[in-house]
């Protein structure tokens, strides 16, 4: 019975015990990061537990950043040390005055394209500050796939303004990750390069509320494969890969499939340490003579403290369950005491 006892304990409180403690990491390059060792579902996932500090200019606002507009530039509504620039005040160690106030729509883009074909999307700017500004206009990290109508542009104050950008699929397909930045406001982009043939389409979302992972807990995600033409059984590759908007690869993983009709199914990825800060989750579906990806945004946010009062609640609890296996082992100890006794007598 005391066996019994110490393992319904241990299976209580394993849900709490990390699970990810000692994953194998081997390196695929400067960028990659290869995790085994790791299942969940039935499916394998892992990533590396990084000790990375906040780091000003990687275009990801980590942990006292304000902001983070991929450069160490006061001047542009972002400071050298990633803290947001009021207009009107001086940027540390003198300078000229700061950035414009502005506001930008939409601040994030995940585009589907075909290989050797692009697509336009508008950028609508508005200059919310008392006066006139000239804001840059830049790219991060999409050199081949992106194509700006200027490098600065002037507002009034109060006007309002659109931009033209076009997003060019190369002859490479694949899953492409940067930023646009407008006068300091950073615009993530993930571009989906699939091939021309489509024989399979691919579709990945993210489950949790509001597209929010609480550090250290699971990506839920759903995923769907559907095939474009006439139906036949084939084998098909899944390769999936969480990375940043910089293009650093945190994970990969691949599974194959057996493949018919529609599909749908759910996989979800343990996020370990990953950095606070803005990822895509991608997906690749690659067959015979194509490839097919897709994507979906996500964001690694401060894991919410548990409250005093939900650690008491939770304790009664545990307590509570400890009483009633007494007490079960108790009657059944009673019990057999009194059917020995009958059988003496």
């Amino acid at each position: 019975m005391k066996r019994l006892l110490i393992i319904f304990l241990v299976l209580m409180f394993f849900p709490f015990i990390n699970a990810d403690i000692g994953p194998v990491i081997t390196s695929g390059g400067e960028n990659e990061l290869y995790i085994t060792g790791k299942y969940i579902e039935g499916f394998p996932f892992g990533i590396p537990t990084p000790s990375v500090g906040a780091v000003c200019g990687n275009g990801v606002i980590e942990g006292g950043e304000t902001c983070d507009d991929g450069n160490t530039v006061s001047g542009d509504g972002c400071s050298s040390t990633c803290q947001t620039e009021v207009p009107g005040e001086e940027p540390p160690g003198g300078g000229g005055a700061v950035g414009a106030l502005i506001t930008v729509e939409p601040t994030e883009f995940n585009i589907n394209l075909a290989i050797n074909t692009n697509v336009d999307r508008t950028i609508t700017i508005k200059n919310i500050g008392s006066e006139a500004t000239t804001i840059s206009v830049s790219q991060q990290d999409l050199d081949q796939n992106v194509m700006l109508p200027a490098t600065e542009l002037t507002l009034n104050a109060g006007e309002t303004k659109e931009i033209t950008v076009t997003f060019v699929g190369t002859s490479r397909t694949g899953i492409y990750t940067g930023r646009i930045i407008i006068g300091g406001v950073s615009i993530s982009v993930s571009l989906n390069v699939r091939s021309k043939l489509l024989l399979f389409d691919s579709n990945i979302i993210v489950l949790n509320e509001d597209y929010l992972v609480e550090q250290g807990d699971r990506l839920k995600t759903q995923v769907t494969l559907i095939p474009m033409g006439e139906k036949e059984r084939m084998d098909v590759t899944l390769n999936y890969v969480i990375k940043d908007y910089k293009g650093k690869i945190y994970l990969t993983k691949v599974e194959t499939l057996l493949i018919d009709d529609k599909m749908e199914f759910k996989r979800n990825f343990a996020t370990g340490a990953l950095p606070l800060g803005k990822y895509i989750v991608g997906l690749e579906l690659v067959y015979p003579n194509g490839v097919a990806p897709s994507s979906a945004h996500f964001e690694i946010i401060e894991k919410t403290p548990v409250s005093f009062f939900g650690k008491i609640v939770f304790f009664l609890i545990i307590l509570i369950i400890i009483i009633m296996i007494l007490l079960i082992i108790f009657l059944i100890k009673r019990e057999r005491d009194k059917k020995k006794q009958q059988g003496v007598a």
